[in-house]
Parts: structure tokens; sequence; C-alpha cells
């Protein structure tokens, strides 16, 4: 009965392997950054634009996107509702007619793995001031995250459906190794229907707290029936859908999976199993590579190698007394012994393969939070093989009787795993670009200015200037004027908002929305009448 059990889901693995391989032949997308905007950031424009136009490095979700257009007094200026440009990687709205003044843009995108991505950028329209462009970047930014409290809650949200995968997926394994006959304990049934109620539920929420988070809303609003069908037209939607879809043929499995005369179990059983984990694989960091189809299938054999060990572990541990101790079960016991030996191998493998495509370098594994996770679930890991490595000789020297403990233990470090890969789904593996302090002494015509720049790097940033006139005189300049330049981004003065501190001594705040060598421009006015213009290179990492 047992032999027929396993090659009938040998054949439906197969089958389900080839299908999967076809579903992710397509092109993968990875969560996107903004490359480029009409308006420019901190452009000057002579006419208002008709447009507000971003351009990301990737594929991106309309239906989640949000644009919002704030004048120099902070109120909201309604705009058109977002829609594709012209290619996925563009989304735009139009604007009405506005005046001239300082203008802030506040976006808010869903990329096809499923992460939100957000930023703002200033621009100006006439050349008159407008106003302090990163005080008003400051005022609208503020409250356009989601509450804490979202974020936290789709956490656990993740954990969970891991861990409802595990328990479902790899508890069906083990009675599938007893020949079905485990199931009539109700330890065992009660386990299975647990995993399968953790899925469901964890799904559930990951659906409704994507819309939730797209919004920058509140708890509530993953029960926002209006965002629902946008949320189910991304990509990620899409597959937690299909997920819901399985969870519910599920319900037949695992009522049936203990009548021997029901015959269709043992091939439904690794189909869905198969198709579930492709519904994790596909929706996170695997799905960024160009050779997506590729790299999903090498997370799927990852996490299917890791819900299977995890979730017999937990079956074993707290699925009830008679895996450890009745004989009938022995040969479960050493077959899961078998799998666990091929299956170690490849998570190493697959996960060091992911490591090497996601991290690129090795300051990637200390100096990002996903690399200290990543380093902490190794290290977890490495504790998990080290414990079967001795359950397997228990096993072979002393029976399954003697595993017990050990594999309590084992399950145990295997949920905390659980609980890192949760976590790493949301970090970047990159390394945030570093900062890089600008100070310099420009001299021109006789005249000093003494620049320093800080923290140097994308985003808001703080100038000082202290300018000597020719001759050392203390006497004040009468005018002053900083600006920036991108030319590889088409920025052209870019001003530096300035306030006295003293006696030509000036501080004053630009936002750098690109990395580039910036050119810094100073333009003063020691005696009327005369001008002198100093400027300096600036790299902005």
């Amino acid at each position: 009965m047992r032999t027929n059990l396993i090659s009938r889901a040998a054949c439906a693995l197969a089958i389900a392997f080839i299908g999967v391989g076809a579903i992710g032949a397509g092109r993968a997308l990875a969560h996107a950054s903004l490359e480029a905007s009409i308006p420019a950031a901190s452009s000057v424009l002579e006419t208002a634009p008709p447009l507000v136009v971003l351009n990301f490095d990737e594929d991106i979700e309309v239906p989640l996107s949000s644009i919002q257009l704030f004048d120099q007094t902070g109120k909201i200026v309604p705009l058109g509702s977002p829609t594709a440009g012209g290619d996925t990687t563009i989304v735009q709205s139009t604007v009405p007619t506005i005046g001239n003044g300082l203008y802030a843009v506040v976006w808010r995108v869903t990329s096809s793995d499923g992460h939100v991505v957000d930023g703002a950028f200033s621009f100006q329209v006439g050349t008159a001031t407008g106003g302090d462009s990163a005080k008003l970047l400051d005022t609208v930014l503020h409250g356009s995250h989601a509450a804490p409290v979202v974020g936290r809650t789709s956490g656990v949200a993740r954990f969970g459906a891991f861990f409802g995968a595990a328990i479902l997926l790899g508890g069906l394994f083990m009675v599938m190794m007893a020949g079905g006959e485990a199931v009539h304990g109700w330890a065992t049934r009660r386990l299975l229907w647990l995993g399968w109620g953790v899925l469901a539920i964890g799904s559930l929420a990951n659906f409704g707290l994507l819309g939730a988070i797209s919004k920058a809303g509140s708890l509530g609003d993953m029960f926002d029936t209006s965002l629902w069908g946008d949320v189910a037209g991304t990509r990620t939607g899409g597959l937690l859908v299909a997920r819901f879809v399985l969870v519910a043929l599920f319900i037949p499995v695992v009522m049936f999976v203990n009548r021997k005369q029901v015959a269709w179990w043992p091939i439904a059983v690794p189909l869905l199993g198969l198709l579930t984990v492709f519904t994790f694989s596909a929706a996170g960091h695997p799905s960024v590579a160009d050779q997506a189809a590729l790299w999903i299938g090498v997370d799927a054999v990852h996490m299917a190698f890791v819900v299977l060990w995890l979730g017999s572990l937990v079956m074993m541990a707290v699925g009830g007394g008679a895996w450890t101790r009745d004989a009938q079960f022995a040969g479960a016991v050493k077959g899961f012994s078998r799998v666990a030996t091929i299956g170690i191998p490849l998570i190493i493998v697959t996960g060091i393969a992911q490591t090497w495509r996601l991290g690129a370098s090795l300051s990637t594994l200390t100096d990002t939070t996903w690399g200290r996770l990543l380093l902490a679930k190794v290290a977890i890991a490495v504790l998990m093989v080290t414990i079967g490595a001795a359950s397997r000789w228990l096993l072979s020297h002393e029976g399954p009787g003697a595993l017990r403990r050990l594999v309590l233990t084992e399950a145990i470090c295997g949920i905390a795993v659980l609980g890192l890969a949760a976590g790493l789904v949301t970090q970047p593996p990159t390394v945030a670009a570093p900062a890089k302090v600008f100070t310099a002494s420009l001299t021109e015509s006789g005249l000093i200015a003494e620049v320093s720049l800080a923290p140097g790097r994308v985003g808001l940033n703080d100038v000082h200037l202290v300018v000597t006139p020719s001759g050392g005189s203390l006497v004040p300049v009468v005018s002053i004027k900083a600006t920036m330049s991108l030319p590889a981004q088409q920025i052209v003065d870019t001003e530096v908002s300035l306030t006295t501190e003293g006696t030509n001594h000036y501080s004053g705040k630009v936002t750098l929305p690109f990395a580039g060598d910036w050119v810094l421009k100073i333009t003063v006015e020691p005696v009327a009448g005369q001008s002198v213009v100093l400027s300096s290179g600036v790299v902005i990492p």
C-alpha cells in the first residue's frame, strides 16, 4: 500500500513541477525604485505641467498606486486617478491648472513582488521664490506611511501563512509515509486542521493588509472591501487568491486522507502542496531576477524541503506519541530520515545560491537587516542539522522511541528559522549607500568660501557656508545664493534655502533626490555691482 502511495505521489510531483515551470516562464518583476519623473525633481518650470509622470526601473502595479500633489501651503491639489504610461514601468496622473509657486509630489506604488515603496520630491512653477522645499516635503510626508501596527501585523500574518503551510504539508507527507493510518489518532487529525486554519487565516490577513499598506492606512483598512478588487488585480494579490482556492481544495483532502477506498488523495497532496509553495515563491525576492522562472524554481525547491522537514518534525513532536512509540510508524519515521538526508543538502545548496544572487557581497551579511537575519537563520539551521544528525544516529541504533526529545527541540528550532524567513521577505538585500560628508574651501577673486554638506547622501542635506571677502573684511556681503545641479538627470539650479547665522555665516537645507556628480554653485555679491561665482563638484553616493 505504502509503495503504491509513494509511486502515485512521485508521478503527481513530476506533473506539478512541469505545471509550475510553465506558469513561471514569464518575465519576473522586482520591487521598483524611481528612475526619473516629469516634472524632474527640484526643477523650475516656466509653465505648469499637464501631467505628473513617474518612471520606475521595474514594473509596478497601477491599481495600488497613489500620486498626490501639494501646493506650498501644504494643501492637496486634486489629480486625476493614476493610469499606466507608455509601458508597465510608468504611472501618471493628470494635473489641473495650477499657478506659480512651490509644489510637492508624494507617490506610493506597489511593486510586482508585493513590496510597497514611496517617495517625494518638489518642483517649482515660475522663477519667483516659492518657499522652503525641505520644510514643505517634511510637512506633506507626515502621515504618509501606514500605521506601525499594520507592518507588525503583516509580519505575523506572513509567519502564520508559512507556519500553517509547514504543519499542513509536512503533516500530510508523514501521513502518506504511514499509509494513511496515522490520522486515526485525534492528535494527528487536529494538527492537520490547525495547519489548514493557520494557513487560511494568514493568507487572508496578508491579502487585506496589502491593501492597507498600499493605502498607508490603519489596521481597519484591511477590511475595506473597496480595496479588495484592486489588490486582486495585482500579481501578489492574484497569487493570494490562487492560494485561497488551493486552501479550499485541501478541505476534502484532510477529510478523506484516512479513507483507503479514496484513491485520489495521494495524488492531490503533492499537486496541491507544490502549487501552494509556488504561491509563496513567486511573490517575493525570487521574482526580482531576470531569469525569474529559474529563481522561482530554486526558491520553490528550498521552501518545499523546508516545509516537509519542519512540518514532519512538528507532526512527530506533537501529533501524538504513537509516531515515536508504535512499531507501525517506524517505517514512516525512517522514510522521513531518508528524505531529510536528501533534502538538507538541497536546502543548503539552494539557500547559498539565493544568498549569492541577492547579497552579492560579504558586507551585505553584516551591514543590512536582511543579512543579519540571514546569519541568525543560518546559525539556527546549523543547530538543526546537528540535532538531525544525532537523531538519525539514534534512529539507526536505538529506533524511533529514542527520538522524541530531540525531535521536539529540532521542531522548535525550525519554527524560529521560519520566523526569521518571514522577516527576510520584507527586507531589501542591499547595502544602503554610505554617507559622504562634503567639505571644501573655495577661492575666487580673493574671496574664500568654506562650505560643508552633510550627511552627503540622497535625501535631505544640511549646508553650511562661511564667506571671507577679499582682504579678510568682516563687513557683511550684499547677497549670497547657492544652487545645486545634476546634469546627468537634467536637474538645473536647485536652490539651497539659506538663512543667516551670523556675519557672513549661512546655513540651509537642500533635498538631493538622486545619487551622482552634483555641481554646487555659490554666487556672492561682496559689494554692490560685483559678483563672484564659486563652484565645485559634489559626489553623492
